[in-house]
């Protein structure tokens, strides 16, 4: 047996007992809990740690009732300004039907040539939440979320009363573009709605108009939607 091997054999026991000694000292005894010590760990629902944050659905009472009834107060701004009262019913939060009244409130100044009264009927249509919800593109907040279902299309027909005339004397058609601000961020209570209006009078060029409501909604089961005991 030649030097060389003679040395490495002497010197692989040397270097195994050598390392263990070095990794003696790194052990550590297992931890052992004894009664009256704190612990480290946490458990949900313990008192002082913080609850998990409640998850949307997305929803926010949409589907409390089929039916999404409206009611409205507030200020029809155009050629004439008029006391403003709209009625509002959409199924499932999207289509619809609308009722909107506009009154001046008082008497007519001489050579004042505007609508007094305004009656106007038609249908509104909101696009977005059904889509968007069965997308899971509803995120939050609810406010936001609100807000962009509630963008609508409304299309409809009125009938005025212009100043020295009969109500009906002036009739035309109405196209607007609105949408809402839940202030409770559910869809049951009060909104701020705004409206952008173009209407066509019979025989006369488009007149731009404005509405800004403060509504309330709440939303219920139809007959329809109701279920059999």
């Amino acid at each position: 047996m030649t030097r060389a091997r003679r040395t490495s054999r002497a010197a692989t026991p040397c270097a195994v007992l050598l390392a263990c000694t070095i990794a003696e000292p790194a052990r550590a005894d297992p931890p052992h809990w004894e009664p009256g010590n704190r612990t480290t760990s946490t458990v949900a629902g313990e008192i002082g740690t913080p609850e998990p944050e409640p998850v949307s659905d997305g929803v926010y009472g949409r589907f409390a009732g089929d039916l999404d009834l409206g009611l409205g107060l507030g200020a029809d701004i155009g050629p004439s300004v008029l006391g403003a009262a709209r009625v509002s019913l959409h199924y499932f939060s999207m289509a619809g039907l609308y009722v909107g009244y506009g009154d001046s409130l008082s008497e007519p100044t001489a050579g004042e040539s505007t609508d007094r009264r305004r009656l106007a009927l038609g249908v509104d249509v909101r696009p977005a939440f059904v889509p968007r919800w069965a997308k899971d593109m509803e995120y939050g907040p609810g406010v936001i979320d609100l807000w962009i279902d509630s963008i609508s299309l409304g299309l409809g027909a009125f009938w005025a009363e212009p100043t020295g005339a009969d109500f009906g004397d002036q009739r035309g058609f109405e196209l607007s573009l609105g949408f809402g601000v839940p202030l409770f961020a559910s869809a049951s209570g009060l909104w701020l709605e705004a409206r952008g209006f173009l209407r066509w009078p019979e025989g006369a060029a488009a007149e731009p108009a404005a509405l800004a409501l403060l509504s309330y909604h709440v939303l219920f089961e139809s007959p329809i939607a109701r279920r059999e005991d």
